[in-house]
């Protein structure tokens, strides 16, 4: 265990290891001094160490880099954010034994099923209109974006059924064209699930490195996301209407979809908001914080129908200038196929860790 104060100073270790987190962070924070710099270091290399001893395990390639920056550890803190969570009193992955069936899943951060209606518009609407006033981050033709993604896979066979929990950090590339360029490793992964005798999920080549896919339809491209509120509406509602589909759900799952990929600027971000205020199952829940210790305001929202096999409600959650921290799926409970606990279970969550421009593909700054 670390303290939170040690010899070399009246030092808020938790305090120090946020603040290195904020060059990845769209809350400012205020910035280090000497020591506290050095301190924070010192500790994320104490993580790092623990990470690199416990993350080789048999069928992984030792040889990939896991952390990229020219600042060594201090930039490598975006990199080991889950790690740096643990230190903030969060729950996170870790390894475990993997011939256990003990379920190693995170708590979930919001598990509130319903709430004040009224109140979740106005927070939307504050945060969109902060959203208006902002600017992107940073300038160039690339849009560039770093999330943090955990989700849970499945395979199934022999009447057995494995559920692996993964954790993945992904850095995209948006070019001017419109063609994006993805460079993503996988900073954990955990057997999950209580029946462990199916096969193994494919988690490993097909997922990691680096890929670059052509433009998609503009319809489909998050970054052309109209900055009109009712012409978001408006197109998604007339191909639910046209599929069949629930309006209200696949308005609310396709607003979510748009803002989990971190693509969308301030102001496509405001609209996206102001269609969700028009969702009738929104509701508030106030201020918390992320799995990175971010303070944000959440709201959530229910997205599944008759048809599902458990409630399952989003969370969003944006910090005080409204740009989005972190959206989280919870089952309530978890579909009875995964083999997990009957309790409120992560499904998947993606944190934006940071969303700028940039001026060539590659740069991070």
């Amino acid at each position: 265990m670390m303290s939170d104060r040690d010899d070399r100073g009246d030092i808020d270790d938790l305090v120090v290891v946020r603040a290195l987190l904020s060059a990845s962070n769209p809350v400012a924070d205020d910035p280090l001094s000497a020591v506290e710099e050095r301190r924070g270091e010192d500790l994320l290399a104490l993580l790092l160490a623990d990470s690199s001893a416990r993350s080789h395990r048999p069928g992984r390639r030792r040889g990939r880099a896991v952390v990229r920056g020219r600042r060594g550890v201090l930039t490598a803190a975006a990199a080991v954010l889950v790690l740096a969570s643990a230190l903030l009193g969060l729950t996170v992955v870790r390894t475990h034994d993997q011939a256990t069936a003990m379920p190693l899943l995170p708590e979930p951060l919001l598990t509130v099923t319903a709430g004040d209606h009224d109140s979740a518009v106005a927070a939307l609407s504050e945060a969109a209109r902060r959203q208006r006033e902002s600017a992107q981050a940073g300038s160039g033709p690339v849009l560039y974006v770093r999330t943090q993604s955990y989700g849970l896979d499945v395979a199934v066979g022999g009447h057995k059924s494995t559920t692996t929990a993964r954790t993945t950090i992904t850095d995209l590339w948006r070019g001017s064209d419109g063609a994006v360029h993805s460079d993503r490793y996988i900073q954990q992964v955990d057997r999950a699930g209580a029946d462990i005798g199916g096969p193994t999920p494919d988690y490993d080549d097909q997922f990691e490195g680096r890929s670059d896919s052509p433009p998609v339809p503009p319809e489909y491209d998050p970054a052309l996301t109209p900055t009109d509120p009712a012409q978001i509406l408006a197109r998604l509602k007339a191909y639910a209407l046209a599929q069949g589909y629930p309006v209200d759900h696949w308005v609310a799952v396709e607003v979510l979809r748009f803002l989990r990929t971190g693509l969308t600027s301030p102001a496509q971000n405001a609209a996206l908001y102001e269609v969700l205020a028009q969702i009738p199952t929104v509701f508030d829940l106030g201020p918390t914080r992320d799995h990175a210790g971010r303070p944000g305001h959440a709201v959530g929202l229910v997205v599944s129908d008759k048809s599902s096999l458990s409630l399952g409600i989003e969370y969003v959650i944006f910090s005080d200038t409204g740009a989005p921290l972190t959206i989280e799926l919870v089952g309530t409970p978890p579909p009875p196929g995964l083999h997990l606990p009957d309790v409120p279970t992560i499904m998947d969550y993606t944190e934006i860790i940071t969303t700028r421009r940039v001026p060539t593909v590659g740069a991070t700054t």
